[in-house]
């Protein structure tokens, strides 16, 4: 009895665990491994805060359902939440993935409604994002927000054009400044020719109509380089080949503009302005989805009755075809999208009208606006973004649709040739005044009671500065005529005066 104690007393009884608490044990070991977890940051996050989310639940992103220039945004299977769709906005999206270090999941959802209703969609969280062709402005920005846009915005207004068929296209390579300083020009250089040329030759001689009509043609003559008239006077020469220098100018840019102007198609449009649509009251056309019609009624004031929605590029050419529109409204990118198919029919305004750009929106303070606003300027910067532009919207108009015509040649672009021709002509003249005048001046065939400009008015008009009525102090043929074999050089070019009477 006694061994049996003694065995007892040195093996205790162990304390027995209950079931109860196991399970308080391993409830204790969770919330401690579950509380660690919540400050372990994810393996990207320094690089990228976005890496939870994405690893979360997918982001439903909408994209415009019905657009009128499907290669931005186009809705192939819409059951398909990622392979689905495609155009140029969905490849940028794709392409900005590409960029993130933490790319989130996503799946599309193709909405049909307008764009600001899908704008609402964002701001009241049923969607996370909007990928698509929309427009950055100051009323959207107050309910989500936008990415760095990737295109550039503007209301462009496009109209039809036509070839340009004129019997008067021979007068538009001058416009009507030019054309009116080259004939004072002309005429101004005729009346020189004639002042220098009517004491020394014989061929300005004669009747007043014989001298008009000579001096006309010798002229006219010149500008294409036919004139026979013998010229007499050195200074005479000097105007002649200045004025042949400035001919030869005008007649070659004259040819150069209006060959062009033969050769490469004209068009021109009926539709002038905005204003000029308003006060006719014609009816224009736009995309009903997008913010330009309520921006066509509301600033700039057209008729609402007279705005009518177009939902498809084709719309666009039926309802000018059959007159029902006399003006279409787009966006600039939208512009550019359909002057690049049908440059040869219709033109486009250089918009005056800015706006944010395109780019993507997101819900208020969502940290992926500022990832993919930098990934898109990564875009910009190295190229791809302007491959995508080129892959999507290929050139395919020979024509520049904002270069309607040939600019006309203006007087600005020849103002230093006639400046050089009009002072070389009056400088001539005066110097020969000054001569004849004052070198050569007979004081006996002027009167002491008449003045010095009487004296050469009537040199400029009768050729010398004796009246007709006043005998001839010498009636040497040989200084009447410059015609002389004999005569000095100094008398046949017309600087002295003639004394003899008038024949």
């Amino acid at each position: 009895m006694a061994m049996v104690k003694c065995l007892a007393y040195q093996q205790p009884d162990l304390p027995i665990i209950s079931s109860n608490s196991v399970s308080k044990f391993w409830i204790l070991f969770l919330v401690l491994i579950t509380s660690f977890s919540l400050f372990l940051p994810c393996e990207t996050e320094a690089t990228n805060g976005n890496c939870k989310q994405s690893n979360a639940k997918p982001m439903v992103i909408g994209v415009p359902g019905r657009t009128s220039f499907q290669k931005f945004v186009t809705v192939l299977n819409a059951s398909d939440y990622v392979n689905g769709y495609d155009g140029f906005c969905i490849e940028l999206f794709k392409e900005v993935l590409k960029v993130l270090d933490c790319p989130p999941s996503y799946r599309f959802v193709a909405f049909n409604g307008t764009y600001d209703e899908l704008v609402n969609h964002v701001y009241n969280k049923t969607y996370d994002a909007i990928v698509g062709d929309i427009t950055i402005l100051a009323d959207r920005l107050d309910k989500v927000e936008f990415t760095q846009p990737y295109a550039e915005s503007g209301l462009s207004m496009i109209v039809p054009v036509k070839s340009e068929k004129s019997a008067w296209i021979f007068l538009k390579p001058f416009n009507w400044q030019m054309w009116t300083i080259t004939g004072a020009t002309l005429i101004y250089t005729m009346i020189i020719v004639w002042i220098l040329e009517r004491q020394p030759n014989s061929e300005f001689r004669g009747p007043l109509v014989n001298q008009i009509g000579t001096t006309v043609w010798f002229t006219f003559s010149s500008l294409f380089f036919v004139h026979r008239e013998r010229i007499s006077s050195n200074f005479t020469r000097v105007v002649v080949v200045v004025w042949l220098f400035v001919v030869f100018i005008l007649t070659s840019c004259y040819t150069a503009s209006l060959t062009s102007m033969l050769t490469i198609q004209r068009m021109q449009s009926d539709i002038t302005n905005i204003d000029w649509l308003i006060r006719n009251n014609l009816t224009i056309g736009c995309d009903g989805d997008s913010f330009v019609r309520d921006y066509l009624q509301n600033v700039l004031k057209f008729n609402a009755e007279k705005i009518k929605n177009v939902s498809s590029e084709d719309d666009y050419l039926k309802e000018f075809h059959h007159k029902q529109i006399y003006a279409a409204f787009l966006e600039l990118p939208y512009q550019k999208v359909f002057l690049n198919h049908h440059c040869k029919q219709y033109a486009s305004n250089t918009p005056t009208r800015r706006f944010g750009g395109l780019g993507f929106a997101f819900q208020n303070g969502s940290p992926m606006v500022a990832d993919f606003s930098k990934a898109i300027l990564k875009l910009s910067e190295n190229g791809r973004l302007v491959e995508l532009e080129k892959n999507w919207f290929p050139s395919e108009c020979s024509r520049d649709p904002t270069d309607n015509e040939t600019d006309r040649l203006s007087h600005k672009n020849f103002w230093g040739l006639f400046s050089i021709s009009s002072a070389t002509s009056t400088i001539c003249f005066l110097i020969l005044v000054i001569k004849v005048y004052w070198l050569n001046e007979d004081q006996a065939n002027r009167s002491p009671n008449e003045s010095r400009m009487v004296s050469i008015a009537r040199f400029i008009y009768y050729g010398r500065t004796a009246s007709p009525s006043v005998p001839a102090a010498s009636s040497s043929p040989e200084i009447e005529d410059g015609n002389n074999p004999n005569a000095s050089p100094r008398e046949s070019s017309g600087l002295l005066i003639n004394r003899g009477g008038d024949h």
